[in-house]
């Protein structure tokens, strides 16, 4: 169980109308086109455990599994171990819901804009990819993380038709939004709701947001955190911290605070700061007007932002950079070890559609501690995503530390 596998309709409104002489002529509408598709009702049946990588009821491996973080000092010694229970069967009044990233064959994710089905699908790496970036989440609740027809990495690219695009996604979102709500009516009974993904999982979730939860009071009133890890370009007016991508559901902006959104993208504190993607769901019209986003971004009055709570503008030392003992063999029943002392983390803004969480390597003298992070700059993309494999990794420790907070603080 240690050898954990980590990853990676144009409706043109025009009028044909007749002239007052009994003409048919085409005349410009006043109204602007525009771009909609409809939301498809998924196929996929949530009733039935094997659609779902981790369930309550379904025998998985997070159950068993040993959460247990060995702290490894520079002379890669055990400083200390941090006890983590393991509640992903436990009903404690805290329910999770994870969507997972794209996890696909090059193959099905390189070159055409589609979804692929859930058969076709490689459900243990999938499954031991949740536990790596996710699996202490555990530590809260019931883990309930559905699988879902995953779109391509080229339906993101930014010169996949738009229309189609949207489309792809929308199938994608239709699974997620279904599984949620196969959860909500079948299992939650009021319980409190952490919402976790990364990368693609994440931008579902910000559909879900804003189709599910941004105008029902009561299941913002249950929602915990958002997690939405990979997620670049989060955007309200400049100064707001919601009125964005969801109309009521802001972004935290205090450690202590629930029913809020946490998002981050981690790159390295020597590297530039990307230009807008416009590939992504959120520029994306047709998801727009079909009501998946409140409103489209404002170029000239619009910021991004990102959780700035935990690490501020000023770098400080990274807590804990969290990974699995897989390939190490450092730990001796813990299944995770963690680095202290090893990054610094700081928000670093360099324009108003420019800010990342920034990472730079401090190692300490003589340090024997594997850089993860140098890896991951051979990566064909990491000039546009960074440290987007290891956003879990380097942000957990802050984000349980504000979850335990929350939950603490929030009736």
């Amino acid at each position: 169980m240690k050898k954990l596998l980590l990853l990676t309709l144009i409706i043109l409104q025009t009028a044909c109308s007749k002239s007052d002489n009994g003409n048919t002529e085409e005349e410009q509408d006043d109204d602007p086109v525009t771009e909609v598709i409809d939301i498809p009702t998924s196929t996929v049946d949530f009733e039935n455990p094997e659609n779902w990588v981790i369930h309550p009821e379904k025998t998985t491996i997070l159950p068993f599994y040993n959460l247990d973080i060995a702290v490894i000092d520079e002379n890669l010694n055990i400083e200390e171990t941090i006890a983590v229970e393991n509640n992903a069967t436990v009903n404690t009044g805290v329910d999770v819901f994870w969507v997972h990233p794209t996890i696909l064959t090059t193959a099905q994710s390189a070159f055409t804009p589609q979804n692929i089905p859930i058969d076709e699908q490689d459900k243990l790496l999938i499954n031991l990819t949740i536990i790596a970036q996710g699996g202490l989440l555990a530590k809260y609740g019931r883990v309930f993380a559905p699988h879902y027809r995953q779109s391509s990495g080229k339906t993101y690219s930014e010169d996949t038709d738009k229309e189609e695009q949207a489309n792809i996604i929308a199938t994608s979102y239709s699974d997620v939004k279904a599984a949620f709500l196969e959860y909500l009516n079948n299992y939650n009974n009021g319980n409190k709701i952490i919402l976790a993904g990364h990368s693609q999982g994440s931008y579902l979730l910000g559909m879900l947001l804003r189709d599910v939860f941004d105008e029902n009071p009561t299941l913002r009133g249950q929602l915990v955190v958002a997690a939405l890890a990979g997620m670049a370009y989060v955007y309200a007016e400049e100064g707001q911290y919601k009125g964005g991508w969801w109309e009521n559901i802001p972004l935290c902006t205090t450690t202590s605070e629930c029913g809020c959104i946490s998002n981050w993208a981690a790159f390295d504190e020597a590297q530039d700061i990307p230009d807008i993607n416009p590939g992504l769901p959120e520029f994306n019209p047709y998801l727009i007007n079909s009501g998946l986003v409140y409103r489209a971004f404002n170029e000239t009055e619009d910021w991004f932002v990102q959780d700035f709570s935990y690490y501020g503008e000023t770098a400080s030392n990274l807590d804990y950079y969290i990974t699995p003992d897989s390939g190490y063999d450092y730990a001796d029943d813990a299944n995770f070890i963690a680095f202290n002392n090893f990054y610094t983390a700081r928000q670093r803004r360099e324009a108003n559609q420019k800010v990342v969480l920034s990472i730079d390597f401090a190692p300490q003298p003589n340090d024997q501690r594997p850089n993860e992070l140098e890896d991951e700059q051979d990566h064909i993309n990491y000039s546009n995503w960074g440290y987007h494999i290891k956003d879990y990794h380097i942000y957990l420790w802050a984000l349980m530390s504000q979850i335990d907070e929350k939950l603490e603080n929030c009736n």
